[in-house]
């Protein structure tokens, strides 16, 4: 069996290399800090999740996931789970016989409204040092990255 030899990576998708690594890592450090601010919530950043793509109307759980990048599996047992909690019901949906509407419940607007707090003075530390610009520059070219994909 011959080697074949393996192409090389351009400079700049190692870099793209080396920024999807990073980004994994602050992902899991993302859930982990969510995991923290809401834990007196009894949330987890899944749960919060699901809350927030809720925040402004009632969805669907397919119409979250794919808004979220989620499986409709893990937002229906997510969904599933803060129905237990007493934060969202299920309610008819309009549009289509069989796909309910996933609605907050005063008590999930309640739990969402502390976590946004929490979540404002917490946003506001971690980027103090940060100009507004440079953040967006860095989501711009994310968001560039994740139409590609």
């Amino acid at each position: 069996m011959k080697n074949q030899k393996q192409k090389s990576r351009t400079t700049p998708a190692e870099a793209f290399t080396q920024l999807i690594l990073e980004t994994f890592r602050f992902n899991g450090r993302l859930l982990a800090a969510g995991d923290r601010l809401t834990k007196e919530l009894d949330l987890s950043s899944a749960l919060w999740q699901v809350l927030g793509a809720i925040d402004e109307a009632p969805l669907p759980v397919a119409q979250i996931a794919r808004n979220m990048g989620l499986t409709r599996q893990s937002v229906r047992r997510t969904a599933n789970v803060l129905r237990e909690k007493g934060f969202v019901e299920f309610q008819e949906n309009p549009n289509h016989r069989r796909a309910k509407l996933v609605v907050l419940t005063k008590q999930g607007r309640n739990v969402l409204d502390q976590a946004t707090k929490i979540q404002i003075d917490w946003s506001n530390r971690i980027v103090q040092d940060l100009s507004a610009s440079e953040l967006n520059a860095a989501m711009q070219i994310i968001r560039t990255l994740s139409e590609r994909l």
